[in-house]
């Protein structure tokens, strides 16, 4: 029976089916570690949250909201009687200030929990503007539908994150310091002060300025609340990532960071100037805000999984050349089984690169484990072939195959591209090696 089965596998067509289905039980050993990426991920995701719950989350940071209370009338007419009952409603006018310019310098630091770092900053925040006489005369107008109480004012900076304020250097609005307590607006958090309207002077603008230190991670964004809206930011950070309803006017790249400015119009946001109640939601505010991530390119565990993702086309090509190999070369003869180790082999170098990335960066994890490999692979063919010749051609050959995964992984933008050529560059060789040998005859075992 042995001898049975020898004979099958000296046949090229048998041989083959083997190495097919060799190479689809590899897909196991692959999948195994494709979910043990996705678990160190969760891990990671996780140490994020307990980072961000600690230090601070993404933030967003408003502009101030010029808030006054009124009473609404309202006539409900009895059916029966036919006779209207006058009642007055407590609501809330807001008015959003005419400019605002906001410029902020965040400084960045790495934070770790374990072996997960994850980047968090915190940023010194300077909001200036103005509301204009015409706007305050419009808030405070009252008619015979709506009373106006300009002694019951309050303005409020909405944060997304107030419990992550690290200082609160200024808050002064029409000249005076105000003293700002905790408050909501709009369904955000807020610093909220309370403001006489009656006292102040109603012929000139009233101009805010805050200056306050929030700490956060992941990302900082800005809500457009002024009829003209500026953003400066300067990010100590060399990864610029822009995202929101917003894109800058203009960035600059520096050496420790970048730059980025934007302007917003009120017609650009479509949020109206002035609202009543609780008209304008905290969702459409949203959909407004624009800033900056703290962008990490390619982190290591995404890098792992698309390395792994690469697995199982490897070991296909890896397989294929040894089977041309062994035909090609006289002497050189490989028994399923080795075929199987080296498959084996092959899947451990995506266990071996997720372990040591943890701890020494991708990088040089990636330059361990592929030399790893191929010395084992080339020692394991040398040794079992008797070939030493042979062994050092199928590792230098690993060894150009494992580099270019390497650029395809390290090449956002180019990874498509690179990883095509590479698939086609390893195809043409294969077949243009092979392209004076008879199967037919090698089948008939001549």
């Amino acid at each position: 029976m042995m001898q049975n089965l020898e004979r099958r596998f000296e046949s090229v067509s048998f041989k083959a089916v083997v190495i097919a289905v060799l190479t689809l039980l590899m897909l196991w050993p692959l999948m195994r570690v494709e979910n043990l990426v996705t678990e160190r991920q969760v891990l990671q995701h996780q140490a994020y949250d307990v980072i961000a719950a600690g230090f601070g989350g993404p933030q967003i940071v408003g502009a101030p909201i010029l808030s006054v209370d009124a009473q609404e009338r309202s006539v409900v007419t009895d059916t029966r009687t036919n006779i209207g009952t006058e009642t007055w409603t407590a609501t809330a006018i807001h008015l959003l200030p005419d400019d605002v310019q906001i410029a902020t310098d965040v400084a960045v630091e790495i934070r770790s929990k374990g072996i997960y770092s994850v980047p968090v900053y915190v940023s010194k925040v300077i909001v200036t503007g103005e509301f204009k006489p015409e706007s305050i005369a419009h808030l405070l107008s009252s008619n015979a539908d709506t009373r106006v109480l300009p002694a019951h004012a309050v303005i409020q900076l909405p944060l997304s994150g107030i419990k992550y304020l690290r200082t609160l250097a200024r808050l002064d609005v029409g000249g005076q310091a105000l003293r700002a307590a905790g408050g909501e607006v709009v369904g955000f958090t807020a610093l909220s002060a309370p403001i006489d309207l009656q006292i102040i002077d109603r012929t000139s603008a009233l101009r805010f300025r805050l200056e306050f230190e929030i700490a956060g991670s992941e990302s900082l964004q800005f809500l457009p609340l002024g009829s003209t809206t500026n953003v400066t930011a300067q990010i100590a950070w060399p990864h610029p990532d822009f995202d929101g309803a917003f894109l800058p006017v203009s960035h600059e790249l520096r050496a420790d960071g970048y730059t980025a400015h934007w302007q917003v119009l009120e017609l650009n946001s479509a949020v109206p100037q002035l609202w009543r109640g609780e008209s304008l939601g905290n969702s459409t505010l949203l959909g407004t805000a624009f800033g900056v991530r703290l962008f990490q390119p390619a982190d290591i565990y995404t890098q792992n999984y698309r390395a792994v993702r690469y697995g199982i086309l490897f070991v296909a090509i890896t397989f294929a050349c040894f089977f041309a190999w062994e035909h090609m070369v006289r002497g050189l003869r490989l028994h399923p089984m080795q075929y199987l180790l080296v498959g084996l082999a092959l899947a451990t170098f995506y266990l071996l690169l997720v372990a040591l990335s943890e701890h020494t960066g991708f990088g040089i994890a990636y330059a361990i484990a592929a030399a790893a490999l191929v010395a084992l692979i080339t020692l394991y063919i040398a040794g079992a072939t008797a070939n030493p010749r042979s062994a050092m051609g199928i590792g230098a050959a690993l060894s150009v195959s494992y580099g270019a995964l390497y650029i395809i992984l390290v090449s956002d933008d180019n990874a498509l591209l690179f990883g095509s050529l590479l698939l086609f560059a390893i195809l043409a060789a294969l077949m243009l090696a092979t392209r004076r040998l008879d199967w037919a005859k090698v089948g008939r075992g001549d």
